[in-house]
Formats: C-alpha cells, structure tokens, sequence
C-alpha cells in the first residue's frame, strides 16, 4: 500500500475523471513520467544493506533518472561517517552509500538533460532535528513535510541535512477526519489509518490518504521528473548540481505561517517546493512573485 500510494503522487493519470491527479502523470497517452519499482522491503521487515546497493545499481544500468526513496534508516546517526561506516551500536551501509554514488555517476546519466542521476529521499517522521539517512547525504535531497495548513507535520524530521519541504499531509484532530492527508491510489486492505475512499464515480476504494514525508518526497520528485521533461523539450542540458540549485532556490516561504521561536523555523529545507517557479528556472525566465494590494518594481 505504501509504494502504490507513492508511485500514485508522482504518476497517477490526469485529466480521466478518476481518482487523483498527479504531479507527473500526463494523460495515459505515453506523455507522463514512467515508473521503475525496485522492492527492498517485505512487509513491515527492514532490507539489509546489500539489498539496498542492488536496487540503485539495477536503476542505473536501466535507465532511471530520478531515485524517488521514501524510506530511511531509524538509527540516530548524526554524521555521514558513521552511516557509511557504522557505530559500535549499529551496522554501517558502505554498499548502498557507493551505490548511490555509482547511481549519481555521470557516467551512468540515463537522460539526455541531465549529467548524472538525482536521489530524493523523505527526512523522516521521527520529529528528529535532523534528517534521516540516506537522505542528509550531502549529494541526495531530503524532503520535510508540511500540512494544509503550511506547519511543519508533527511527525517530520528537520534541521540539518534538510533540503526542502513539500506536502505530507496530517491527521486531524477529530476521529476519522482525513481531509488533511494527502489523498492517493493505495491498497484499501492495507492502507493505515485511512480506509479505502469511494470517490463517488463506482469505482475500486483503492484510494486511500496517508500522511508523512514518505508522501512530501515524491512531490520533490515528480517535480524534479517535470522538470527534465521540460529541460528536454526546450533543449538544454544541467548537471545534477545546477538542477539542484534551481530547485532549492525556486521554492515559497514557509517559514512566515510558523509562530516565533518555533523549533521548525529556517530548519525545514529552503522552502516550500514550486514547480512553476522551477520550470521557470530551467527555461532561465526572471519572475517576481506579487501579493495582491501591493506594488513590485
């Protein structure tokens, strides 16, 4: 249910009248961005570390682009030595950390505008203040999550190794209100805590809502995926550094909805994620964003 609910943000079809749109998913008629699932889990069990290096080397030798990674690791590390090499407490994840590089290789760029891969990861829902890894490696993105209401979810990691923030959705504060959630294609048998949804339209209630930075992430990604699609049709070409540039600096301010002294403020990432702001930048048109009632030069 987890990775179907993913997979459904970034490339569920839009504009059919069923279910959900996505950020990504065009019109069915082979115009969307296309999926590749590497399973690494089973149920609820965690993946060893040489289950994880695998699944990025098969991505780079057939053709994915973007590693969208809505997992982590839940062991407190607080430095890149100690996830790579481990502590005397926990195990070390020297493969999948070199797997990753080998995905981020320029040599193994799998899309004609983009030298070199891109991995995003969600920052976890441990309310640390920190990211999870292997998403606070300096060389991947981190996703935070915020509500509807633009407040940091209270379950998202933040502070350092943070890179931005995208919808995650919350529970309410009422028994069965969902409406917070991000609303998504799922498994209604498995789905927690939302039931499956009936969308009114006879259809499955293989909708479902979630809520977490594994929902925030694949926003970040299916952006990133609009973005090499747009970068492709106006021909121009980034490195993994330049496109994460744009990205990060083409975002809205979050950091204006949180009370003074909040624990949150200036550690969320850079922003609020804006596709249109980021599409902009890749086409290398200047905006400025105007609030109604007052004058921008």
């Amino acid at each position: 249910g987890h990775g179907t609910h993913v997979a459904g943000i970034i490339g569920a079809t839009n504009g059919n009248g069923k279910g959900v749109s996505s950020i990504a998913g065009g019109t069915g008629n082979g115009d969307g961005v296309r999926l590749m699932t590497c399973q690494i889990y089973e149920g609820s069990s965690y993946c060893v570390d040489a289950q994880a290096a695998a699944a990025f080397i098969y991505a780079a030798d057939n053709g994915a682009c973007i590693a969208q990674c809505s997992y982590g690791n839940y062991n407190i590390i607080t430095s890149d030595f100690d996830y790579i090499n481990g502590t005397d407490k926990i195990d070390g994840s020297p493969l999948e950390n070199a797997a990753l590089r080998y995905f981020l290789d320029p040599a193994n760029s799998n899309h004609e505008s983009l030298e070199g891969n891109i991995a995003v990861f969600a920052s976890g829902n441990h309310s640390n203040p920190y990211s999870a890894y292997p998403g606070a490696l300096p060389y991947v993105l981190s996703v935070t999550a915020f509500g509807n209401n633009y407040l940091p979810g209270g379950y998202t990691n933040y502070g350092p190794g943070c890179k931005i923030a995208a919808p995650g959705g919350e529970y309410g504060n009422i028994k069965g209100d969902y409406s917070g959630m991000i609303l998504s294609t799922g498994v209604s048998a498995v789905a927690s805590p939302s039931p499956g949804v009936d969308t009114g339209k006879g259809e499955s209630k293989n909708y479902v809502y979630m809520q977490g930075t594994s929902m925030a992430c694949p926003h970040v990604s299916g952006v990133v995926a609009l973005g090499l699609s747009y970068a492709k049709k106006i021909g121009k070409k980034f490195t993994r550094e330049e496109l994460t540039s744009l990205l990060l600096t083409s975002v809205n301010d979050i950091d204006r909805y949180m009370a003074s002294g909040s624990q949150y403020k200036n550690k969320m990432g850079t922003g609020a994620v804006d596709a249109w702001k980021f599409l902009m930048a890749i086409e290398g048109t200047p905006w400025v964003m105007a609030e109604v009632g007052q004058k921008v030069k």
